[in-house]
């Protein structure tokens, strides 16, 4: 992380003049809980890193240049946000760059659910699993693998039942906002993996029941949930639309339909808005 730094600090006071190439943003304005996609597009970078949000992340080689995915959680206030990139090319000359996210602020439905008030409020053992659960979960979501995605694709091809973002109110009492997106599919309904990835985790947890994580390098994972049936062991690795398990609705979960959720760099963010984004820019 020094490094980094004293590199981004190096480009800002001196830098070489610009070789051949831009610094893109795909989309220069997004909401809160979306990702943006920041692209260098020009000759080859032996190094490059962003700043955005006091946070440092690598610009990673692309077939195009290099490409990073900022993640903009559900919590950023609306704004102008900076982009400070320091560029190394293979020859060791070094140029900054600086582009201006705009984000918007973006009102979410609001959602008021009935369900039996153990899967409210549970009793005291399921908290200790929940809680052992969770620390599993958030061991993966650290996982900063080299990068394995690709192209992108939807999960099932059913619509939408409840979108990313939903303020939730069970029993009348508020809960987190809804962490993925829920898909109006039937049961047994092949559930695809949206990119190429790795296999991380397949376990039965007390929320989200039968349940796949796919880690796709470079901070990026995606989780399967309330399957049915899971077609998948830990480590196999997948490709876009590759199919890893079946529509279900284990956990807690008062129908079928499938749960996803995408977690970029630990924050959640839209799946949707992931997916859109390469639909319209990236897959032909």
């Amino acid at each position: 992380m020094t490094r980094i730094i004293l590199i981004l600090s190096v480009a800002l006071l001196f830098t070489w003049p610009a070789w051949c190439g831009e610094l893109v943003l795909l989309s220069p304005q997004v909401n809160n809980g979306e990702v943006a996609v920041l692209y260098w597009q020009g000759e080859p970078l032996s190094f490059g890193v962003v700043r955005f949000r006091d946070e440092v992340l690598y610009l990673y080689p692309d077939p195009e240049g290099a490409v990073t995915l900022l993640p903009v959680s559900l919590d950023v206030p609306a704004g102008d946000y900076p982009l400070v990139a320091a560029l190394v090319d293979l020859q060791g000359r070094t140029t900054a760059a600086e582009l201006t996210l705009h984000v918007d602020y973006k009102k979410r439905p609001k959602e008021e659910l009935t369900l039996p008030e153990r899967m409210v409020t549970p009793v005291q053992k399921d908290v200790i699993r929940i809680n052992r659960e969770s620390d599993l979960l958030n061991d993966k979501y650290e996982l900063r693998s080299s990068r394995l995605w690709t192209v992108f694709e939807r999960p099932v091809d059913d619509p939408v039942s409840s979108v990313f973002g939903k303020r939730r109110v069970m029993n009348g009492k508020p809960k987190s906002p809804h962490s993925g997106t829920d898909f109006r599919s039937p049961a047994g309904t092949p559930v695809r993996s949206i990119s190429s990835g790795r296999v991380v985790l397949v376990s039965d947890l007390f929320y989200t029941g039968q349940t796949v994580v796919v880690d796709h390098g470079e901070g990026l994972l995606s989780v399967y949930a309330h399957l049915s049936k899971i077609l998948v062991e830990e480590n196999h690795e997948l490709q876009a639309g590759d199919v890893l398990g079946k529509v279900g609705s284990t956990g807690r979960s008062t129908g079928a339909h499938l749960h996803l959720t995408v977690r970029l760099l630990g924050e959640r963010i839209d799946p949707l808005a992931l997916l859109a984004i390469f639909d319209d820019s990236l897959n032909p």
